[in-house]
């Protein structure tokens, strides 16, 4: 499938997302019915002096150009003025920005609509019509404006430009996104209703990336190819049965009758703020004039979109027909201008570790003068208990007050960290805002129970079990069972009976997982031995630590490192650590999902790939940092370590290594691999690509609006008319409904 690189953040008053918190509130102060009705602004881009002769022609299909109505303002507000607000605007001030932003928005669609129908007329292919005249004929003579928009885009889907191999209906995906966006909204009363009847908790969990994200251009067909989705309010002909696969996603516990209550609550916030009209049926959700302009804005913004596809089509295929020589330069540039940065200063380029990314990479690394390597670690914490927390805080103020000796604090935290134990961490996926969790054991997937044939549940369900409508998750296996008893009660909430496990069993839990995905005999670890190494079957030895001292007196972090071993990936390439179908991904994965289970460090789970370690100095503690430069130094990417510390136990796990190769370079790279998802090259490419295309599309983008955008012709803005908006002080600290 060909990557669509979607290069303009579109904006609609439409994809409604009306927030539950609104409900019963009028964002803008009591207007007649006329006052929302009022036109904030004229735009009709035929006026315009500076549009070129060969669009100009065509500007008859622009009519006397469109209104921007008071209530298109308001409705545009409520789905995308919170963001605004919080960010720091002041209600008025995003009203401004708003306004600004439709106008701007309709000479964009004005422009791509002339120049949509230009293209017809050009393509031989084409036949309803062959020049001007009969383009605005053509144009001109559909009932409506949306059966206009759909004409455009039923011709845009037969364009190799904007369809790559996705054969998308973009009719049909822009009637998915609008009934998909009306249902999220009805959710979200409906599950305030029933979660306040039922007294759930609505606590928010935190969860991988790509968690119920459908994949990019999809929508539901039946059989027969038909749209399988509809809109579920309760009334008649938006029943349950009548929704296709929404049935699917409906909210637990609904009825016609709590559909209903929610429904109307959603009409209430849009009766409130003057979006319903006194001709509108709200039994009937496509009659109201909200939703049907919302629907043509859809379509416009789809359009507008599909012609940005086109635009940038011509400049990817030359980037393409260059592709080798255009990113072997881009890349030998960026080294260069690393090298002279992280030369200069190894703060330099641990700075820029925190940001790497798919689309932001560290090129180079520059060798060490202490044998270490930087590089990245996840982070699994099995935390003293709140009565161990107790002793540790005992064993702290003995030491501090010279009652006992350094030596005897760190022999009793061992005696503490032994009795430490931990549980699966994740009740807030069964228990949480939403349930996650789903019984795996008839879904055909094979997963992870470590011998234990009760462990049966697994979690998110569509990701794992409907990828053509669902996003893989990111860095995240799946397989890995609730390491426990799941018991669902009468009001749907769960009694959860976790197992306990100390830190063998971690480890026996962390090799077992491993190599159920990577096969057996992949993973080596063994204890802390008093020669220094890791060759004890079992932890005893270490207990019997008595000195944490080396020849000079000084604390010897070795001796705080319990257990060490490697996951035998073979040797690591670089280019492959993104790359979903290696080994390295696949481990990475496994062990992130590990941290979700045991973690009580939720930092973590926010990384890329984990916290970034410096070759000197670090800011974590000294034992931890050991363990992590250990690790790295010693084993790189799939090595591991358990390390004591005074937060309890740490398992350290190496997920990448900056290990500088030839003239201090991560990548040995291939550029015959940038057809391959998954390398560096693809997406080192990609980002490169993506980043020249959505300059090039935003300089085109500012030029039509600089073109056109004249306030003597093309466009009128009458901002008395909606000076009341943009006079509001309000800000979402001071807001009250």
């Amino acid at each position: 499938m060909k990557k669509r690189t979607k290069i303009l953040s579109l904006v609609t008053a439409g994809a409604i997302v009306c927030s539950v918190s609104l409900a019963g509130c009028s964002l803008v102060s009591a207007k007649a019915q006329a006052d929302m009705e009022q036109v904030i602004a004229e735009v009709n881009i035929g006026e315009s002096e500076n549009l070129s002769s060969d669009l100009a022609a065509y500007t008859g299909a622009l009519g006397s150009g469109s209104s921007i109505l008071k209530r298109e303002l308001v409705a545009y507000f409520i789905n995308s003025g919170s963001s605004l607000v919080q960010s720091g605007s002041t209600y008025g001030e995003a009203f401004a920005t708003l306004a600004e932003t439709l106008v701007n928005n309709e000479v964009l669609v004005q422009y791509a609509t002339i120049a949509t129908l230009k293209a017809m007329a050009e393509d031989s292919s084409f036949t309803a019509f062959s020049d001007a005249a009969g383009a605005v004929a053509w144009f001109n003579g559909f009932e409506s404006e949306a059966e206009q928009y759909e004409a455009l885009l039923e011709y845009q889907a037969t364009v190799d430009e904007y369809e790559g191999d996705d054969n998308v209906d973009y009719v049909m995906l822009s009637q998915y996104a609008l009934m998909s966006s009306l249902n999220s909204s009805i959710d979200s009363y409906e599950e305030e209703n029933l979660e306040s009847e039922h007294d759930h908790s609505s606590s928010s969990a935190t969860v991988p990336t790509g968690v119920d994200t459908e994949v990019d251009n999809y929508y539901p067909v039946d059989s027969e190819d038909n749209l399988d989705y509809g809109v579920y309010t309760g009334y008649s002909g938006y029943l349950l049965s009548d929704s296709g696969i929404y049935a699917e996603d409906a909210i637990d516990g609904t009825t016609m009758w709590s559909r209903r209550q929610a429904y109307n609550s959603f009409i209430q916030v849009l009766d409130a703020n003057y979006l319903i009209t006194d001709n509108d049926d709200v039994s009937d959700i496509w009659s109201l004039d909200y939703v049907r302009n919302d629907y043509v804005n859809l379509l416009r913004q789809q359009m507008l979109s599909n012609y940005y596809d086109l635009y940038v089509s011509d400049l990817e295929e030359s980037i393409e027909a260059n592709s080798f020589e255009y990113v072997s330069n881009r890349y030998n540039e960026l080294v260069a201008q690393q090298k002279a940065n992280y030369d200069s200063s190894t703060t330099n380029l641990e700075t820029s570790m925190s940001s790497l990314s798919d689309t932001s990479f560290i090129l180079y690394a520059p060798d060490t003068d202490n044998g270490n390597k930087f590089g990245y670690v996840y982070n699994i914490l099995l935390p003293f208990s709140s009565q161990q927390q107790v002793q540790l805080d005992g064993l702290t103020s003995n030491l501090s007050n010279d009652v006992i000796t350094q030596d005897q604090y760190y022999q009793y935290r061992n005696d503490i960290l032994g009795a430490i134990t931990t549980t699966d961490q994740r009740s807030s996926w069964f228990n949480g805002g939403e349930d996650y969790s789903f019984d795996a054991s008839d879904s055909g997937l094979s997963y992870y129970n470590g011998g234990d044939s009760s462990r049966n549940i697994l979690f998110f369900e569509n990701n794992l079990t409907n990828p053509e409508r669902y996003q893989t998750l990111e860095k995240y296996y799946g397989m890995y069972t609730y390491n426990g008893t799941a018991i669902k009660n009468a009001d749907d909430s769960y009694t959860l009976i976790p197992n306990k496990l100390n830190i063998d069993d971690m480890l026996g839990e962390l090799k077992g997982y491993l190599e159920f995905g990577l096969g057996s005999g992949v993973v080596d670890y063994g204890y802390w031995s008093e020669d220094g190494n890791f060759s004890s079957a079992d932890g005893t030895a270490y207990y019997g630590n008595t000195s944490f001292e080396d020849e000079n007196k000084e604390i010897d972090y070795s001796k705080f490192m319990y257990a060490y071993g490697k996951v035998n990936l073979g040797e690591f390439v670089a280019s492959d650590l993104m790359n979903e179908s290696s080994d390295y991904y696949k481990a990475m994965s496994m062990v992130n999902e590990l941290q979700y289970a045991y973690t009580t460090d939720t930092g973590i789970l926010s990384r890329y790939v984990g916290y970034n370690i410096g070759a000197y100095t670090t800011s974590y503690i000294k034992e931890f940092e050991y363990a992590a430069q250990y690790a790295i130094r010693e084993g790189g990417v799939g090595a591991f370590a358990v390390c004591a510390g005074d937060y309890g136990w740490h398992l350290i796990y190496v997920t990448y290594v900056l290990d500088p190769g030839t003239d201090g370079e991560i990548y040995n790279v291939d550029w015959t691999r940038i057809g391959t998802e998954g390398t560096f090259e693809y997406n080192f490419y990609d980002m490169l690509k993506s980043s020249d295309l959505e300059n090039a599309s935003t300089r085109h983008q500012g030029d039509i609006l600089q073109e056109l955008y004249n306030l003597d012709s093309s466009v009128v803005v009458y901002e008395d008319r909606y000076s009341d908006l943009t006079s509001l002080t309000t800000t979402s600290s001071s807001t009250t409904a």
